[in-house]
């Protein structure tokens, strides 16, 4: 098994997990269950600067999936966007001399905006392409993502240049034709081609010279600049909870203590422990999530029984066990894996 160490980097806003609890509880669906699972604490909830893990917002999207008819979130969203709902990437976008700028400044910034998938950008046969690729998510959920973005891109195209009659002129998808695919054309209004090699948005690239109506040099540089410290910040996340990571998987059935692990990693206790707390997070909670992924694979991929999944991840009884794994997906060991085995 190889750890996806980008689902347990914490690069979600808070922000955008109480937007789609508000937009779910218009439809009679309480934060309850949006939440269920997903490890998402009330202090997180109450602070407007926390993140969460991609893990915990995939969760967060499958009770959505679960919960709301086929396509629902294509409509979702309304045509008002605003650039403070991608943050200091929104402004960096807005105050770009040309919408050619602004896009390659999504492209290399979008992960400070939480985005659980890699932006590239390109020129192809007169059209201006943004591509999906390496998705964190799969499934419906990674349906639901990639039409979230798409239907957000026009409207904030539109935002960024002025231009109210702008729209895609073809949108590629690499999933099968879906039930409600007649939605896509009234959301999009432009061809729909499925089953494509990329997920892409494309438009006319000759508005990509189109000159930005708050455009503004130094605030772009002051803006691309905060851009780039947040990102360093990520990715500084990312190596420290990788390498923490790396050693607990080295060991299989064997999870050390702070210390050993500290000392694995050259490092003092105190340095490793105070590193972790100025990332939001500790030894205890790194440790929960790699247990959490073990006792997944174990469920989906093995024969083992619950009884022994517990040893294996070194709980004294198995009725902790049954409780840790409760808390983290909102199922008992035995009810995930029915449930996953019904649905395969």
């Amino acid at each position: 098994m190889l750890h996806n160490y980008g689902l347990d980097q914490r690069t979600i806003g808070i922000g955008q997990v109480i937007g789609l609890i508000e937009t779910m509880k218009a439809e009679g669906i309480s934060a309850d269950e949006i939440l269920a699972g997903t490890g998402i604490t009330a202090a997180e909830l109450e602070n407007p600067e926390a993140r969460v893990s991609c893990r915990s917002r995939i969760r967060q999207l499958e009770n959505v999936v679960e919960r709301v008819p086929p396509g629902f979130w294509l409509t979702w969203r309304t045509n008002e966007v605003s650039v403070s709902d991608y943050g200091l990437l929104g402004y960096a976008m807005m105050s770009s001399a040309t919408l050619e700028r602004a896009i390659q400044i999504a492209v290399k910034y979008h992960k400070t905006a939480g985005a659980m998938f890699d932006l590239r950008f390109l020129e192809e046969g007169g059209d201006g392409v943004i591509r999906l690729e390496h998705m964190l998510a799969g499934g419906t959920v990674g349906q639901l993502v990639v039409d979230d973005l798409f239907t957000s891109i026009t409207p904030l195209v539109r935002l960024l240049t002025g231009r109210e009659d702008f729209n895609p002129r073809v949108i590629h998808f690499t999933h099968s034709v879906p039930e409600y695919a007649d939605k896509y054309l009234d959301v999009f209004d432009c061809p729909i081609l499925f089953d494509q090699s990329f997920a892409e948005y494309r438009f006319d690239a000759s508005l990509l010279s189109q000159p930005l109506a708050e455009a503004d040099a130094n605030a772009a540089r002051a803006c691309e600049e905060s851009c780039r410290h947040l990102l360093n910040q990520m990715e500084i996340e990312e190596d420290l909870i990788s390498r923490i990571c790396h050693v607990l998987l080295s060991r299989p059935g064997e999870f050390p203590s702070l210390n050993a692990v500290a000392d694995e990693m050259k490092l003092g206790t105190r340095t490793l422990r105070r590193r972790l707390q100025a990332l939001g997070t500790s030894y205890q909670k790194v440790l929960d999530d790699v247990k959490r992924e073990l006792a997944i694979e174990y469920l989906q991929t093995t024969n083992l029984s619950v009884q022994e999944i517990s040893d294996l991840l070194d709980y004294s009884e198995v009725t902790n066990f049954r409780r840790a794994f409760l808390r983290w997906v909102g199922l008992s060991p035995y009810q995930y894996r029915k449930q996953k085995t019904t649905k395969s």
